[in-house]
């Protein structure tokens, strides 16, 4: 099992494996088509394309010569509930028929009797037949008949999967060429009108497609056994024009479906199915049904019209990416508005793959860019890509009616991307907690660097970390009857001041117990510092020796803040007298040794410039930088205190905040010794 780990961890570990093996995982699984993948970022597509561009935004003027005569509640509510006798429904059709419309098509299933039918109402009655027909009752079936054979009315049936119960047959009215019948979908049977209405002009089916709740595309021809059947919209332009047939062939290049039906040419997918390019419905001349049957003046001379209902009780109702509720009728005069605008909307699964393929390479490019340039390379040159994409989907949507699958190819664009950068990121936390976790323990074992404060009463020092680790440092500890000590101030921050400022604490400890006087253990760390340091890197300090016995302090301040020695009321300050450790060579470093003598009540404060320039906060607006005089104020008023305390609570207003600082703050304070 470790094995086989040992060799996919180089591939784990390695953030341009990890993005390359998820793009070509995801490339795997679009070409696969697993859950209908590739349908769904399509339909995603067409619907983001159809919100932005609406039909009617690219074909304005097609929709004046389509009306929809709308059966809706207030015909429903003037003329009864329906279904409406057959003679109502006949009167409607010929009130339409007599404004002279190309062509009718009556979207509505009438495939039993008429319940308002003399026999029927006969024998509900329990009247002889003939006591009806001889008051003039009339058969509205036969009406209904004789009104769609002497019009142009195309009447609606539709597809089933049930039994074939019916012995009828429908007229064909297609011409094939080739072997174009293989490719149509197969109905076992037909939901046929009643026999009077099977005379008609012409006869179209209205089934369609339902995709997660929406219409996107409908069947426009089919086959039952040996006839060709086409939809009622296609037989709508058939009639409309006076043609006696279809003609249909398969596309010997793109292996697409075309009909010429009169002067018009439909262009179908190779199973017979039209994409629609859904507009508003709005755009489309509704006519309410009980206008019509009240002979008002409506012009429908040479007009497409579709018979059917909108009313909100008979539910033919459907959504669209568009629109919660679209009558069904006006998806009919939809489809004849995009064949008439031949606008065709079409998938091509070559273009897809080839497109998912090429991004999918992009991938694995931009993820090595990731990983081996800057990040700001890649993120100006993803979005270059990503909206050249979408002009793509755009222009081939608006061009020729291609829809590019722009949802699948971002996703395979993007996914390596996301989890190089991912990897990337999840190594650089996983390293930052391992850093953090060291500048943690190193923290600890700086504070041992630093001697306890509480070790001897005369002399007391703290440090207080701006950030982690601290580059300023202090050190004091007895050689014979001596104290030596240091301040420092390394340059910089973070680790490498870190580092140097042990090293700076390692070559006074080696030098100090030698016995040397503090200048020349200055020189001898410059030394050091210079010939194995960096130019960038230097210390401030201030070394020094106390003698326990005659109390005089021999110090030198190399490059470090002035020295402040409060004698009675007296404060005195000994500035610099060389450059800092490190800077220049030994020959040049010549620190220059000050002495004092420590009586009692004096004292010698040492302090790094995270103290003097710390600032106190003088108004609500305002605030002021100490320095060495607001550090001798504070001092002064130290004078009763002891030397730890003073220590204490100089850190602790830096601590709280009293006083601001924003760098390492260091104190050492050294009082007389009471020691012999």
């Amino acid at each position: 099992m470790f094995k086989h780990f040992n060799k996919i961890k180089p591939v784990i570990s390695n953030p341009f494996w990890m993005g390359t093996v998820a793009s070509v995982f995801l490339l795997f699984f679009v070409l696969l088509n697993v859950f209908n993948i590739s349908e769904q970022g399509r339909n995603v597509s067409l619907d983001l394309m159809t919100k932005l561009y609406p039909f009617e935004k690219l074909y304005p003027e097609n929709t004046k010569q389509l009306v929809f005569v709308n059966i809706d509640d207030a015909s429903i509510a003037e003329f009864g509930q329906w279904p409406w006798p057959r003679q109502l429904t006949a009167k409607l059709v010929n009130k339409v028929a007599e404004k002279k419309p190309a062509a009718i098509g009556l979207d509505i299933l009438i495939t039993e009797k008429d319940r308002f039918a003399p026999d029927n109402i006969a024998k509900t009655l329990n009247l002889p037949l003939s006591t009806l027909t001889s008051a003039g009752a009339q058969d509205g079936d036969v009406l209904l008949g004789k009104s769609v054979t002497l019009n142009p009315v195309v009447t609606a049936f539709a597809l089933s999967n049930g039994i074939n119960k019916t012995k009828a047959k429908l007229s064909n009215h297609f011409v094939t060429v080739g072997e174009v019948q293989d490719a149509l979908p197969l109905t076992n049977s037909l939901l046929l009108p009643i026999e009077p209405l099977l005379h008609s002009a012409g006869n179209g089916f209205v089934n369609t497609y339902k995709s997660e709740g929406l219409i996107r595309e409908t069947p426009m021809v089919a086959r039952s056994q040996d006839v060709v059947l086409p939809s009622l919209s296609l037989d709508l332009l058939r009639v409309a024009q006076g043609a006696k047939n279809h003609m249909i062939k398969l596309d010997d290049t793109t292996q697409s479906i075309l009909i010429k039906t009169g002067e018009v040419t439909t262009e179908l997918s190779d199973s017979g199915n039209m994409i629609y390019h859904h507009g508003h419905l709005s755009r489309f001349q509704t006519i309410s049904a009980a206008n019509v049957l009240k002979n008002t003046h409506e012009n429908l001379q040479g007009k497409i019209v579709v018979i059917g209902s909108a009313a909100s009780g008979l539910g033919d109702l459907h959504s669209t990416s568009l629109e919660d509720d679209m009558p069904g009728p006006l998806f009919h005069l939809q489809i004849i508005d995009q064949i008439l605008a031949h606008r065709f909307i079409q998938y091509h699964i070559a273009f897809d793959r080839l497109i998912f393929v090429l991004c999918t390479a992009l991938s694995v490019l931009f993820s090595f860019l990731i990983v081996r340039t800057k990040l700001h390379y890649t993120l100006i040159a993803l979005p270059i890509v990503v909206i050249s994409m979408m002009g793509i989907t755009i222009y081939s949507f608006l061009s020729t009616g291609l829809i590019f699958n722009a949802p699948i190819a971002l996703g395979l664009l993007l996914t390596g991307n996301v989890v190089t950068y991912g990897s990337l990121i999840g190594q650089r936390f996983v390293t930052h907690r391992a850093v953090e976790k060291d500048i943690q323990e190193a923290q600890v074992v700086q504070t041992h660097l630093f001697p306890n404060r509480e070790a001897f009463s005369f002399i007391s020092g703290g440090v207080i970390p701006y950030k982690s680790l601290s580059g300023d440092f202090i050190d004091y500890f007895k050689v014979e009857d001596k104290i030596a000590f240091i301040e420092g101030d390394v340059s910089g921050k973070g680790v490498p001041s870190a580092l140097l400022m042990a090293r700076s604490v390692a070559l006074f400890r080696l030098f100090a117990r030698h016995k040397l006087a503090p200048d020349i253990i200055a020189r001898k760390i410059n030394d050091e510092i210079y010939s194995h340091g960096t130019s960038d890197k230097f210390v401030t300090a201030v070394i020094g020796l106390y003698d326990l016995i005659s109390h005089e302090i021999t110090f030198v301040n190399c490059g470090h803040n002035p020295v402040l020695y409060l004698k009675s009321n007296e404060a005195i300050q000994f500035q610099a007298s060389s450059p800092p450790l490190g800077v220049i060579s030994k020959d040049d470093f010549l620190p220059k040794l000050e002495k004092i003598h420590l009586d009692e009540n004096d004292a010698l404060y040492i302090v790094t410039d995270g103290i003097s320039e710390a600032t106190i906060q003088v108004n609500k607006n305002i605030a002021q930088e100490i320095g060495m005089n607001g550090l001798t104020k504070i001092a002064q008023k130290q004078k009763d205190m002891k030397t730890i305390d003073r220590v204490n609570q100089l850190l602790q207003m830096i601590s709280s905040g009293k006083l601001k600082s924003t760098d390492d703050a260091t104190i050492l304070v050294i009082t007389k010794s009471n020691e012999s």
